[in-house]
């Protein structure tokens, strides 16, 4: 096949979103909502995505996520760096442990599984003038909540802040309680339109919630 055959192609999409708008973004946590949204990132064009992720990919990650049988037993970044290039050409970048406190810019997603984790996250978003937006992804069976948040934003703050208890707290948890790929792709998917929403036009929904698959009879 020609070089030029081999290209990705984004005319069809490009009036909803064109990827030269595209920001580097990293994900931290790339289990069933993460490793969804990262290539739908790199197939939505976008070019400069970092992960982090310091897990193997066990037997129940295969039916809620991207990653294949052939990827049993392998680092999470590994499997996840060579499908999304496989599918894309995109090569992204990988740091194999799970998310330390490392300073953080441009836009950042959570796809964590404690509340704990998304504390230390926040810690190093909140005004943080080199982070654009966070997005944190939440799901619970069949319940999902994504928030976008302006990290240097007094009113994003408080409300995000309102939503940040410890996991003893919680009347529900909020991970690892994923029930079909469905849900955690709505959610990947849901983070991907606020990512996009917000490089494309610097607007976003601040607080989505949604029960999977209830539809409304009209």
């Amino acid at each position: 096949m020609r070089e030029r055959e081999r290209r990705v192609n984004f005319d069809q999409q490009v009036r909803i979103f064109d990827p030269a708008r595209a920001k580097p973004v990293t994900v931290i946590g790339i289990g069933s909502v993460g490793s969804q949204l990262a290539l739908t990132l790199a197939k939505e064009g976008c070019a400069d995505i970092t992960i982090w992720d310091g897990d193997e990919v066990a037997s129940h990650n295969i039916p809620m996520s991207e990653y294949r049988i052939s990827d049993l037993m392998c680092p999470k970044t590994y499997a996840l760096t060579e499908i999304v290039e496989a599918a894309t050409g995109t090569r992204i970048v990988a740091n194999r442990r799970m998310y330390d406190g490392a300073p953080l810019k441009n836009s950042v997603v959570a796809c964590v599984d404690t509340m704990e984790a998304r504390q230390l996250i926040w810690s190093k978003v909140k005004q943080n003038p080199f982070v654009d937006i966070f997005v944190d992804t939440r799901t619970a069976e069949e319940y999902i909540e994504v928030f976008a948040i302006r990290p240097c934003q007094p009113e994003d703050i408080e409300y995000y802040e309102h939503f940040l208890y410890p996991s003893a707290m919680a009347n529900r948890a909020m991970c690892g309680l994923h029930g079909a790929k469905h849900i955690s792709g709505t959610a990947a998917n849901a983070a991907c339109a606020a990512l996009t929403e917000w490089w494309q036009s610097l607007t976003t929904k601040r607080h989505l919630r949604m029960l999977c698959g209830h539809f409304q009879e009209v």
